[in-house]
């Protein structure tokens, strides 16, 4: 089967991004039977094919990474990470959301153009964030946060600037925190403290750092409660703790966003607060007079 009988008779449509599921409904009588069974995979799961290899959606549909490869090829894709974006941007826009158009489809680019859709792919991603965590789970993160008489936030790499601010707000309303952004041995002897009726919150993305997902699983040993931060349930961070929260963390260029992330954190932080509003008026309210005082913030 050559790739125009799989797009329906002919080469993607410039003008308008071709829709992944509605290129496999088309193509999909004239598909072999491997190639039904990860064109099936991919309509009835499309948020999951953004995060898996080649060699994971062969397995889903027991078939090869390289079968995988020439699927999307014969699709009319370059590989399968294009049919990866694809069926990301399908996802995460909507059927009823304008088509993405991606810089190498766009002829003459107006600063206004990646404003909006920059921005918009953010309002996209925190509506996605939203969906995918529970009140209960965030409300047991919450009693976590607030009874913990130490935290700490482990997060490397583009995770750190998450942990750094969550260290900054929970330092803020009293509760000593730390941001852990490396393996130093400093780091690990904060770890080796942790006991029961204390948090470490892991902050992760797609595999997640080798160093934050034994952090998680120590922490977990010695007795601490772990609350794992990461973007989908196939991350090797996610079910390491004692419960999850997901933060969505697509963007429309080359760095994932952290708006989702971020505003995770300063939900946990504003749910904590919520809790006693006077008590942590009166400790956010002393550190700001005692630094006006210093002149620290002069």
């Amino acid at each position: 089967m050559d790739a125009t009988s799989a797009i329906g008779g002919g080469e993607l449509d410039e003008a308008r991004p071709r829709r992944v599921s509605e290129m496999l409904r088309e193509g999909f009588d004239g598909f072999s039977r491997s190639q039904k069974a990860v064109a099936r995979y991919i309509i009835d799961h499309l948020e999951e094919v953004g995060y898996l290899s080649a060699e994971e959606l062969g397995q889903k549909g027991n078939t090869s990474s390289s079968t995988v490869v020439r699927f999307a090829q014969s699709l009319g894709f370059a590989g399968y990470p294009e049919l990866q974006r694809a069926a990301r941007d399908e996802y995460r826009l909507g059927a009823t959301a304008r088509p993405v158009v991606h810089d190498d489809q766009m002829g003459f680019v107006i600063e206004e153009d990646i404003l909006t859709r920059s921005l918009k792919t953010d309002a996209l991603s925190l509506e996605e964030t939203i969906s995918k965590n529970t009140l209960e789970r965030f409300n047991r993160g919450v009693v976590a946060l607030t009874d913990a008489s130490q935290v700490l936030v482990v997060g490397l790499h583009e995770a750190a600037v998450v942990a750094q601010h969550a260290s900054y707000l929970f330092e803020l309303l009293g509760i000593p925190c730390s941001a852990v952004t490396d393996a130093t041995e400093s780091n690990v002897a904060r770890l080796s403290r942790l006991g029961e009726g204390d948090v470490l919150v892991a902050i992760g993305f797609r595999r997640a750092h080798s160093v934050t997902i034994k952090f998680a699983e120590k922490a977990a040993e010695l007795g601490a409660t772990v609350i794992v931060i990461t973007d989908n349930s196939l991350s090797e961070l996610a079910g390491k703790g004692d419960l999850t929260l997901y933060a969505d963390i697509d963007s429309t260029f080359f760095a994932h966003s952290l708006v989702g992330p971020i505003s995770v954190i300063g939900a946990l932080a504003a749910a904590v607060y919520t809790r006693d509003r006077d008590l942590y008026d009166s400790r956010v309210r002393a550190v700001r007079d005692k630094a006006l005082e210093s002149g620290w913030l002069r």
